[in-house]
């Protein structure tokens, strides 16, 4: 499911909030630990006497209380010291390969040097390990940044003026931290002077690995702890620093309908890695039960990686090669076969969509899990013309309408529409699901029909049908204020009453969100400003309705009267609106879109509560960027100051290139 974001910045969406759950969590797992030391049980895994599992427990106690870097460098050697000889032992235990994976970060040259080889020397055990592959995918990632960090810093220079900015990028949530992470790996490995000799240690580690990896595919992929093992080492070849490789639905990432989500960092790294991505990929390539690899989870999600892998390291030839082959064998010859089987003894195709369950006779190739996620991740990678004739034309073209209503195959059609660049798909896209909206909405795949707003504003095509077909399947084409906005935001059609109140839909706000940004959006403009101002505050006040007056305000196609309006519609409710996180920053977008004189009323009305304002964190924000403590005492001053503080953020702007915040879809 799609969230939005209230910036674009580094760092993924609730950051804050999810990392608050990472702390709680790791606190519980010590919390248990402790626990299940008192009963005489030393973690699951290797066994562990108690003197030794003590010892890991305050290590682990201290590591949360230890926050100065120089201390966690000593901390790291020391522990690691003391474990020297018995570092397989310990991270085949789930407590010590816990303390080991957010231990070894921090470690000099010299003792990681020693762990890289000792792994080096058991790579078959530990691979296979459900504790002990934990601390390998570590040492495999912070041996990857080391190595990978001065080209990053070579990328820099060159970029001159983007320099900044890529480095913003690198080090965007660089200390976000895993489930499992107490202190962060990434900005420390990529910023730590180390030396050359080192730097070449870790790569040819990373390299050793990735052979032994190959070597042994057949063994791996099968096995589910290195099968992640697997897969994140594709990713580093790549430069993908990521270390959340779930399996999840048998799927690689969220599955998400507005488009890819640019959440993994990306590193440039060497060219001799490129040739063992190939390797991989020729690996797989050969195999005899190539064909069979689709449809099985944990074979599915290594092609998915693979296929993410190769789009990341630019080689459109592989690319090209990996997605022909499995369409020609994996997708198209599972096709054909579903299709003779549906044929009946005149050698007449049954329907593909019956009466009862219109997804129920898709061909098999839709009712596989692992397969349709490959299929997913092919239309996400693969180039235009691929998608047009190969994907689009043999696969989904005249089953669109049953693929839309299917439970399994609904996320495929999405990310087709989301990765079609062609007008001219597009408009076959729109007519095979034209008048199928009603059906879609009924099944509770609004993604579907979010996708395609997304399309109608980034190909500037079906607009005008679109809305009608919208209106249409919620039954409020002639409905005007309310009536029309409400069927939209809820994705409830006009004739269902609910029993209980509501919420606003996610992709209701941002289907809505869509259509104003459509070349004509007169219809919703003034649905909006004839809303009851009362009703409309209310609908800004919530998370997901607030993103609509982002759109209001920033569409091309929004005029600036109906902007002004606007802002005069709601006065009266800005206090109201003000005393929400969310619907602050609606205050705020509507106070940047208002004349002199309305920004002035705004900061009247926001005087008046601004005892309420204060004890609230977005209330102090408010106040500080609008200045509504010094107008309550004067103002004139008010004028003035609120003057000077514009000049200096445009020459501020200026000098960084300071941007407005967008809502992320």
């Amino acid at each position: 499911m799609d969230t939005v974001e209230e910036e674009t910045t580094g760092v993924g969406k609730q950051h804050h909030k999810n990392r608050a759950k990472k702390r709680k969590r790791g606190k519980k797992f010590l919390h248990n630990a402790k626990g299940f030391g008192r009963i005489g049980s030393f973690g699951r895994g290797e066994d562990m006497d108690r003197k030794e599992y003590n010892y890991l427990l305050s290590i682990l106690d201290a590591m949360g209380k230890t926050g100065d870097t120089e201390e966690r460098q000593l901390m790291a050697n020391n522990v690691l010291a003391q474990l020297e000889g018995k570092e397989i032992r310990t991270s085949s235990n789930q407590l010590g390969s816990r303390v080991l994976e957010n231990l070894l970060t921090y470690t000099d040259e010299e003792t990681f040097a020693r762990l890289m080889d000792t792994l080096a020397e058991h790579f078959r055990v530990v691979c296979c390990d459900s504790f002990a592959s934990h601390v390998l995918q570590r040492v495999l990632y912070v041996a990857m940044l080391r190595t990978v960090a001065p080209l990053q810093e070579q990328q820099q220079e060159e970029g001159d003026g983007k320099s900044a900015e890529k480095k913003q990028k690198l080090t965007a949530g660089g200390d976000e931290r895993g489930p499992k992470d107490i202190w962060p790996s990434f900005t420390y490995s990529l910023q730590e002077p180390y030396s050359e000799e080192h730097r070449r240690a870790c790569g040819a580690f990373v390299e050793r690995l990735a052979k032994f990896l190959v070597n042994n595919l057949e063994e791996f992929v099968w096995n589910c702890t290195a099968n992640y093992v697997v897969r994140q080492c594709m990713l580093h070849l790549s430069g993908i620093a990521e270390m959340k490789v779930a399996l999840v639905g048998g799927g690689v990432g969220p599955r998400d309908s507005g488009g890819d989500k640019e959440t993994m960092k990306r590193l440039v790294v060497p060219e001799s890695w490129s040739k063992l991505l190939h390797s991989f990929n020729l690996h797989l390539l050969e195999w005899p039960q190539f064909a069979d690899l689709p449809f099985g989870n944990l074979t599915s999600i290594v092609l998915q990686t693979l296929l993410q892998a190769i789009a990341n390291s630019n080689d459109q030839f592989q690319l090209e090669q990996l997605c022909s082959k499995l369409h020609s064998e994996c997708f198209l010859a599972n096709l054909a076969e579903a299709n003779n089987d549906e044929s009946d003894e005149s050698g007449k195709e049954t329907p593909a969509v019956g009466k009862q369950d219109e997804g129920m006779k898709l061909p098999q190739l839709f009712h596989c899990d692992g397969a349709v996620r490959l299929l997913e991740v092919c239309l996400s990678v693969a180039s235009a013309e691929f998608l047009r004739e190969k994907l689009f034309g043999e696969l989904f073209r005249d089953r669109l309408k049953a693929l839309a209503l299917s439970r399994a195959s609904n996320f495929a059609v999405q990310k087709l529409i989301d990765h079609t660049t062609d007008k001219d798909t597009m408009e076959t896209i729109f007519a095979e699901l034209e008048g199928s909206f009603e059906s879609i909405l009924r099944r509770g795949h609004s993604g579907v029909v979010l996708a395609l707003a997304n399309a109608c504003v980034r190909l500037s095509c079906q607009q005008g049908k679109f809305v009608k077909q919208l209106l249409d399947a919620l039954h409020c084409g002639d409905a005007v204020s309310e009536k029309l906005l409400t069927p939209v935001l809820y994705l409830l059609p006009a004739n269902v009453t609910p029993a209980t109140t509501p919420k606003i839909h996610i992709h209701g706000s941002l289907i809505l969100q869509a259509i104003l940004e459509f070349n004509k959006p007169i219809k919703f403009v003034t649905a909006l400003l004839e809303m009851d101002a009362e009703r409309l505050a209310e609908i800004l006040r919530d998370q997901r309705g607030s993103f609509i007056a982002n759109a209001f305000v920033r569409s091309r196609f929004v005029g600036e009267k109906s902007r002004e309006k606007m802002v005069r519609h709601l006065e009266g409710q800005y206090g109201q609106l003000a005393q929400t996180s969310h619907g602050s920053r609606v205050v705020e977008l509507f106070y940047e879109a208002g004349n002199p004189a309305q920004r002035e009323n705004i900061v009247s009305e926001l005087s008046e509560c601004s005892a309420q304002l204060s004890g609230k964190p977005w209330g102090f924000i408010l106040n500080k960027r609008l200045l509504i403590d010094t107008y309550k005492r004067d103002p004139a001053r008010w004028k003035v100051a609120i003057k000077s503080d514009a000049k200096v953020e445009r020459m501020f702007d200026k000098i960084v290139g300071g941007k407005k915040r967008k809502a992320q879809a």
